[in-house]
């Protein structure tokens, strides 16, 4: 009897079937369900304490461990440092993509990453986003340099132009920070400060601008509102402009201080057109980073879908939860939260910066700080 090469061929042929349908049930098998049962779950915040991501953080934790399937316990570990980068460079170095580790993300990590800085090792544009939460951003002054008294936003920038460099002093964490796109936009507006780079925090920051150190500081609108409440109560901060928020391609201004003219008023006030051209092109840029990816939180690359899901479902829940919707509004204010895999696209925006206006940037911050941006 003749012999195959491969052993008896009848066999073969009687086992193929049997293989196929045991692939045919694997396929056709629903996905396991995620039961995070008994887990811990790690979120990493790169900032102190107390900051704007570790509110934001800290405020959601609950709501993620009543809706995450089997109800795991969520810690938070804080890794400040660098503008965001060594916390991110742990993450990435730590992080499992079982979805026991998630990321706090904020704009100056963004930018730090956006920007090239050569110590940062993560890969943010591999990161699965859950959820996706955008901010405005207040720019604000010392009463000392008077502009409470003008109406028109052309002849606060007058006035403010009317003193030397070394009275307007201005603040950040770093310079391929958040602080960068204020500065950048001050600058397109004719304005000049003294820039002082290593602040650890907005919280610092206030503190500064209280003591009077700084003359011109920065936050985000819900934490001017909330945390500076007293400096603007007791007229020591005036409002200078805010970024306004992006609806329907225009910029249009940010719904908690709906009386304060954007940056674009101000800009069109000051320079009787439009704005245009490269260098508005790269503050554009710098303001998808801090205004719509303000803040968000992120799953490990090689995460499996059915995970990513289950955070994007608890997130949902979340926002439906009575109890959330009674409390929100100091952490996630007026603004439409994205959840789900429109996010990507927001971030590809706020982190790819057209060529002419990242070279138009790579000059600015050369020129003034002696640093490159790749």
């Amino acid at each position: 009897m003749k012999k195959w090469a491969f052993g008896n061929w009848p066999s073969r042929l009687f086992a193929i079937p049997i293989l196929m349908v045991g692939v045919a049930m694997v396929l056709n098998s629903p996905a396991r369900a995620v039961d995070f049962s008994g887990e811990r779950i790690t979120i990493v915040v790169p900032f102190n304490e107390g900051g704007g991501t570790d509110s934001y953080t800290r405020f959601m934790v609950p709501y993620f461990q009543k809706y995450l399937p089997g109800n795991p316990k969520i810690i938070v570990q804080n890794k400040s440092g660098a503008g965001g980068i060594l916390g991110g460079n742990y993450f990435a170095q730590k992080a499992k993509n079982d979805g026991t580790w998630v990321f706090a993300l904020s704009t100056s990590t963004i930018s730090n990453f956006a920007l090239g800085d050569p110590r940062v090792k993560f890969k943010l544009n591999e990161f699965i986003p859950i959820i996706l939460s955008p901010r405005g951003t207040m720019l604000y002054v010392r009463k000392d340099l008077g502009t409470q008294g003008i109406s028109d936003p052309k002849g606060k920038i007058e006035k403010i132009r009317s003193f030397p460099k070394d009275k307007l002093v201005f603040g950040g964490k770093t310079p391929r920070s958040m602080g960068l796109s204020l500065r950048v936009g001050l600058s397109l507006l004719g304005v000049e400060t003294k820039d002082v780079w290593g602040m650890k925090g907005n919280g610092p920051m206030a503190l500064a601008f209280e003591r009077g150190e700084f003359t011109v500081n920065f936050d985000n609108t819900l934490s001017y509102k909330n945390n500076r409440k007293k400096l603007h109560q007791d007229g020591i901060a005036v409002p200078l402009y805010t970024y306004g928020v992006e609806k329907d391609g225009k910029f249009v201004r940010d719904p908690v201080w709906p009386n304060v003219p954007t940056f674009y008023e101000t800009y069109k006030a000051v320079h009787g057109k439009e704005p245009s051209g490269d260098a508005y092109d790269a503050f554009v840029s710098l303001h998808a980073m801090s205004v719509t990816m303000s803040k968000s939180w992120n799953l490990p690359a090689g995460t499996s879908k059915d995970v990513v899901e289950a955070y994007r479902n608890a997130a949902r829940k979340m926002m439906q939860d009575a109890d959330f919707k009674a409390k929100r509004a100091k952490i996630f204010g007026p603004f439409t939260q994205t959840i789900g895999d429109e996010a990507f696209g927001i971030r590809d925006k706020a982190t790819q910066i057209p060529p002419n206006a990242k070279k138009w940037l790579a000059k600015y911050v050369k020129e003034r700080y002696d640093i490159e941006i790749k």
